[in-house]
């Protein structure tokens, strides 16, 4: 198990928590947010020691597979290895992978509804109390999932949709990054050329993991100083993708990945998810190649009415897209084209979510680390902005 668990994992069901001991008030004032995210929960450990003076009980996620969380079994690996490598366009194959994410959608519920029960949690009153709900990166996907499938979750004994106040997608990239999705129909992006929204990206768009240019062996280690780095792009919401730097990182502030010690490093990432044949290239390939993803994302965004009863649309839960405007290309696009997308829609009078986007002023994909105070202060602020 990786060093980041100094602490005593606390579990929910299938998914383990890291707590911050002293961060945990109860009145009905009190903040409550757990984290969903892409890798161990050392990642975000830096965002701990400020939780108890922003009134915050401060819980990190590790994701099944990841230390501490209940692994997937053997016959649950066999179903996604079939679902990712099914038959593209098939009807059933499309079917498996939207189950594939209600099922990711269905362990998070049920890990919020236990930790309602064993927690003391205030239900949500106005802007106070509740839980905010954070997934990050490839952690976003659980997110969407979550929301498309809520009103398939019969709300029993706990009513989940009066505790949960804010979900938040934070650093939401418009591709899989960091999951070397298999394929080869793009050759940009193999495999890839849907993103997690359902979007393609810009022309000229570049990403290290699918640069044929470099060898395999040098992907990985140039993903990692690329996906930290910092960029100063331009106006993107008035000049689309040329506004966008795709390649090449700021030298001030350097790479977070480039200030990192080996110990840093060792707390902050687990290799076996993130494996060839791991559960997360798995999941990514059922969301990217199968439209799982632009599902969920338009299950997530579209409201329609409950099917079960007993369920809830979590149409009152408010729903927050956070970015920063130093980080990798994806996630800027990301954000414009959702935005344009839910803004044509309300036009043609479809019902959508409310979505409100905050801005992290200076902010990469891992600010977390580099600015946890701020990070801390973007998942509780009401503002549209954060400097």
């Amino acid at each position: 198990m990786s060093g980041q668990h100094r602490r005593p994992l606390h579990f929910y069901g299938h998914i383990s928590t890291l707590e911050h001991p002293l961060a945990a008030p109860t009145t009905q004032q009190s903040r409550h947010f757990a984290h969903v995210i892409n890798l161990p929960t050392g990642v975000f450990k830096r965002l701990l020691p400020f939780s108890a003076e922003r009134n915050a009980r401060l819980l990190l996620v590790n994701r099944r597979d990841y230390p501490g969380s209940e692994p997937y079994t053997s016959e649950e690996r066999a179903h996604l290895a079939r679902v990712a490598g099914g038959t593209p366009d098939s009807p059933q194959t499309k079917e498996d992978a939207k189950g594939v994410m209600r099922d990711r959608a269905r362990e998070l519920f049920n890990f919020l509804v236990d930790y309602v029960k064993q927690g003391d949690i205030p239900q949500t009153h106005g802007k106070e109390g509740g839980i905010i709900v954070v997934g990050w990166s490839f952690g976003s996907i659980w997110i969407t999932s979550l929301l498309a499938s809520v009103r398939e979750f019969a709300e029993k004994d706990v009513q989940l949709s009066k505790y949960v106040r804010r979900v938040i997608l934070f650093g939401n990239e418009s591709i899989v990054n960091g999951v070397n999705v298999k394929g080869a129909d793009s050759p940009q992006y193999p495999d890839a050329s849907y993103l997690c929204y359902g979007y393609a990206p810009p022309p000229n768009a570049y990403q290290p993991l699918y640069d044929e240019s470099l060898p395999d062996s040098e992907r990985v280690s140039r993903f990692a100083v690329w996906v930290t780095g910092y960029y100063a792009h331009g106006d993107w919401s008035r000049d689309s993708d040329k506004a966008l730097e795709f390649r090449n990182a700021l030298s001030d502030p350097p790479p977070t990945a480039t200030r990192m010690t080996p110990q840093d490093l060792a707390e902050t990432t687990y290799g076996p998810p993130q494996a060839p044949d791991g559960s997360d290239p798995l999941i990514a390939q059922a969301g990217v190649r199968h439209g799982a993803c632009l599902a969920m994302k338009d299950g997530a965004f579209y409201l329609q009415e409950p099917p079960v009863h007993g369920a809830s649309d979590w149409a009152n839960v408010e729903v927050v897209v956070l970015w920063g405007d130093r980080t990798i290309w994806e996630v800027p696009w990301g954000t414009m084209l959702l935005q344009r997308e839910l803004e044509e829609a309300k036009k043609e009078g479809k019902r959508v979510r409310e979505v409100k986007t905050v801005r992290i002023k200076g902010a990469n994909h891992f600010a977390q680390w580099d600015m946890p105070e701020k990070m801390l202060k973007a998942f509780l602020t009401d503002d549209l902005e954060v400097s």
